[in-house]
């Protein structure tokens, strides 16, 4: 049973393409970007909409986007094992399952597996991610310097599951990490699909999506968003305030910074974004078809 992987960097145009291509094959997409199974920044993380999901056409089911809300968290293995279920699913009703997305790790994790990891209590996930940043980076340097040696200090995802973890069971996540790979249960065979334009026209097509998720309404839902953050209803660090663009539009909105600059700065992150993403393509899968030059 063959499973479509589409891969490509933000703003290749991999939606489109799943849909176009996905018709043909009676396809159900799956979603494989972090950003896109929040519910609350639908725009800013360019969540397919009805009407780029083919529904005029009849549609394609789309799985795995929106299902978190702010205040919840995930991981690759989180992610994996509902992929699974996803793709016995499409299997089931005789359907194509294709994944779609940016997010690397959750590729590699469902295609490769990954090392077991431990539950942890909610107690301990509260208290972490209650602890500012700068301070829970301090923390695990002090307290696990392997493993704070492998992070940035932004990393604040990974900085806050090394701590998760080294608070439940005392370990580094190293240690956990270094334990042999699981894949989920499934006979499956993997075509890889990479989306790669070129730099020049994924750069247009970056400033050109921004200024669609302007018209679309993004500043309300980034307002929204920031005054839940306010009222302390979504902590300041949740998952989510990572889409790229949110912490520089919640600046326009506070009037820190105008709009115009604040495009410019998620452009300009976007597209450091963009290149991380180039260079684990390169380096990570090696892909069975490549549309696009690499460059």
């Amino acid at each position: 049973m063959q499973v479509t992987i589409l891969i490509g960097p933000t703003a290749s145009g991999k939606s489109a393409l799943a849909v176009a291509r996905g018709r043909t094959e009676n396809a159900t997409i799956i979603n494989a970007d972090a950003m896109q199974c929040y519910d609350t920044l639908p725009i800013l993380t360019a969540q397919p909409r009805g009407d780029e999901r083919g529904d005029e056409q009849g549609g394609l089911p789309h799985r795995l986007y929106g299902f978190l809300d702010a205040t919840q968290t995930t991981t690759a293995a989180d992610w994996t094992a509902r992929a699974a279920t996803e793709i016995r699913a499409a299997f089931a009703t005789g359907r194509a399952p294709w994944l779609v997305g940016g997010t690397g790790l959750y590729l590699k994790a469902l295609m490769q597996g990954l090392s077991p990891m431990p539950d942890i209590p909610d107690d301990i996930r509260a208290r972490v991610r209650a602890t500012p940043r700068a301070a829970l980076y301090a923390e695990l340097q002090a307290r696990d310097p392997v493993m704070s040696a492998r992070l940035e200090p932004g990393d604040t995802q990974r900085i806050m599951r090394a701590m998760e973890v080294l608070e439940t069971t005392g370990e580094s996540l190293s240690a956990w990490q270094n334990q042999p790979p699981r894949k989920p249960d499934g006979d499956w065979a993997y075509r890889v699909i990479a989306l790669n334009p070129p730099k020049d026209i994924l750069e247009r097509n970056i400033r050109a999506r921004l200024d669609a998720m302007v018209d679309a309404g993004v500043m309300e839902e980034v307002r929204a968003l920031a005054q839940k953050i306010d009222d302390g209803a979504v902590p300041e660090n949740a998952p989510v305030t990572v889409a790229h663009g949110f912490k520089y539009l919640r600046k326009a909105l506070k009037g820190d910074m105008t709009l115009e600059d604040a495009i410019e700065r998620t452009a300009i992150e976007t597209r450091q974004y963009t290149k991380r993403q180039r260079t684990w393509l390169r380096h990570q899968i090696t892909p069975d078809e490549v549309i696009g030059e690499n460059q």
